[in-house]
């Protein structure tokens, strides 16, 4: 187990250095990369269409509040290991995540009405010893 331990920082040590996010308000496909650290990415891109999120040993905040769903939807593909990611949706957004999670957790605290046409967030994936969390409220609005 400790080997394992020992093999996923190293890991996480070198993607930090090999890796960089591509990624700012307007960027309409985006890969988030946070790797010992933290990313908070608040959106505007119109249209928004999804893109990648790693995230190792760090955090992650993706707002898409203010963004505009691409016609085809939302996709992201999401790596979550021994950090959190939290993705932030408007009020009637619904999200759909069919990704596996090991050892960690997935909450969904939206409160989406059945619409069948309102817009998806698709999210595929994996969350290893981690956490991701879908809310309409952001994190940081709440302890300010």
């Amino acid at each position: 187990m400790r080997f394992a331990l020992f093999a996923a920082m190293g890991t996480a040590l070198a993607a930090k250095f090999l890796l960089e996010s591509n990624a700012n308000e307007e960027t309409q496909e985006i890969d988030l990369i946070a790797i010992y650290g933290g990313e908070h990415l608040v959106s505007s891109a119109d249209p928004f269409y999804g893109g990648k999120i790693l995230t190792m040993f760090g955090g992650t905040l993706l707002d898409l509040r203010k963004a505009t769903p691409a016609p085809t939807g939302i996709y992201l593909d999401i790596a979550v290991v021994m950090g959190g990611l939290s993705l932030v949706v408007p009020q009637g957004w619904r999200v759909e995540y069919e990704g596996s999670v090991f050892a960690g957790g997935f909450e969904d605290a939206t409160q989406t009405t059945a619409d069948p046409d309102a817009p998806t967030v698709n999210v595929d994936g994996f969350v290893v010893m981690g956490g991701f969390r879908v809310t309409t409220r952001s994190p940081v609005e709440a302890v300010q």
